[in-house]
């Protein structure tokens, strides 16, 4: 079902490019772009990498702190860009050992800008990229220099990663823009809202920095977000 809903947000943003194609206001065209930073909260099932630490250790929360990046431009209704962000949360630990999930994500954007005033632009935007999940796992105390010799390998990284699609609104507001009626363009400081999800096919191709790792579980990043977006916009109209 996730899979055939992200194929038909391509579907409808590449209608949605072509219409933008025949657009054209007062025979001019309408070039606008902004960005900045973003920070947020997502929600992902983590469940697969509890089977990499001890049983008596807690779960991972499903809960991530998502912080990056967003930037876009729009000729006419076409919506072009980039997103990155990474993910983090909380660490489970023992008295002896710490545990943390962590990792990020970058998309190349297309989409379509269906709301268009002066202080507010809404469009939506179908994201292709990589990304993936790494678990860290480490000793969670003091130890010796003859400890480290004896016994090597006090920390393993395990990765998880590959192709990833991201689907998401957003919605910018440009509370006081600055006109230059000469120029016919507008800008100023810009805040807005992303809300969306991540997702990525589940497989068991789990790596470590020595390797593959074999056996392990199906996994695959699916994960909703929202985010506040703190930047700048512009807006002008050229022939």
């Amino acid at each position: 079902m996730k899979i055939i809903l992200i194929a038909l947000f391509s579907f409808l943003s590449f209608l949605n490019f072509m219409k933008a194609q025949e657009v054209r206001e007062n025979n001019k065209k309408q070039s606008m772009g902004g960005g900045g930073f973003t920070i947020g909260y997502g929600n992902a099932d983590v469940s697969a990498f509890k089977s990499f630490v001890p049983e008596t250790m807690g779960k991972f929360k499903n809960d991530f702190l998502v912080i990056g990046g967003t930037g876009h431009a729009i000729i006419n209704k076409f919506v072009i860009g980039g997103s990155g962000f990474a993910i983090a949360t909380d660490p489970i630990k023992t008295d002896s050992i710490s545990a943390s999930l962590g990792g990020g994500i970058g998309t190349f954007d297309i989409g379509y800008l269906f709301f268009n005033k002066d202080k507010i632009k809404i469009y939506s935007v179908l994201g292709i990229g990589g990304g993936g999940l790494g678990l860290q796992i480490a000793k969670n105390k003091n130890i010796s220099a003859s400890k480290v010799a004896s016994d090597p390998g006090q920390e393993i990284n395990i990765n998880h990663g590959g192709f990833v699609a991201d689907v998401s609104v957003h919605m910018n507001i440009i509370p006081a823009p600055a006109y230059d009626e000469k120029k016919e363009s507008y800008g100023g400081f810009m805040f807005g809202l992303k809300i969306g999800y991540t997702y990525s096919l589940p497989s068991n191709d789990w790596t470590f920095s020595g390797g593959d790792i074999t056996g392990g579980p199906n996994f695959g990043l699916s994960m909703l977000y929202a985010k506040l977006i703190i930047g700048g916009f512009g807006s002008q109209k050229t022939n």
